[in-house]
């Protein structure tokens, strides 16, 4: 199975920009993350840009296309002029039943797991999601405006990242590798930083950032 996450906007393009933080790079540093969590699946992944590249809408959708992917997720952040304005939505092509079965599920997780507001599930004639011949879905994680879906979207990317993988995964009838609790609550108190196969080695930074910790060093 091939699935193609594409960064939203980049280079030239920056997206939305809210409290000084631009659009364009929280949508890579979570499509960079989601890369890992499906490659620790053993998901085959290509990302549209892995970096600040400016990147057409067609190009997009051909690397897609060119290589057959099964599944396209394009990440974005939300913006609007009140900053009260936040939650999650995710997009799907209309009239593609397989699209929306898709962002269901993505949705769904997402607003389970970060306890963002629930905007729905929506359609649209998106570039990317017409011009995509697998099912495709445009996932909104938050709000770049509002300050707590900004909080959420900067400190909770790898959440983000999980939760989008397991949407998918659940959605197509695939086993996700499980995080262990502890795993997760020692990745969210700092104390580990790659958390992805509970089955790996542990690397010795992670030893010794998390014993530098607990004795003040």
């Amino acid at each position: 199975m091939m699935i193609v996450v594409d960064p939203g906007h980049g280079g030239s393009d920056s997206g939305a920009v809210g409290y000084g933080y631009f659009e364009k790079d929280i949508n890579l540093s979570v499509s960079l993350k989601l890369r890992d969590v499906f490659k620790a699946n053993n998901v085959d992944i290509i990302l549209t840009r892995d970096k600040d590249v400016t990147l057409g809408l067609s190009e997009r959708c051909d690397i897609a296309n060119k290589n057959k992917a099964d599944y396209f997720i394009s990440i974005h952040c939300n913006s609007f002029k009140d900053s009260s304005a936040k939650g999650t939505e995710t997009y799907s092509y209309p009239r593609s039943i397989s699209g929306a079965k898709l962002a269901k599920g993505v949705q769904q997780t997402i607003v389970a797991n970060l306890k963002t507001i629930d905007r729905g599930i929506k359609t649209a004639n998106f570039y990317v999601l017409h011009h995509t011949n697998m099912p495709a879905i445009l996932v909104e994680l938050g709000f770049i405006t509002n300050k707590e879906d900004l909080d959420l979207i900067l400190n909770k990317q790898n959440l983000f990242a999980i939760s989008i993988s397991n949407g998918i995964l659940n959605n197509i009838g695939l086993k996700q590798i499980n995080k262990s609790d502890s795993i997760e609550k020692l990745h969210q108190m700092g104390f580990i930083s790659d958390y992805y196969d509970p089955e790996s080695y542990v690397k010795w930074k992670d030893i010794a950032d998390a014993l530098l910790k607990i004795i003040g060093g």
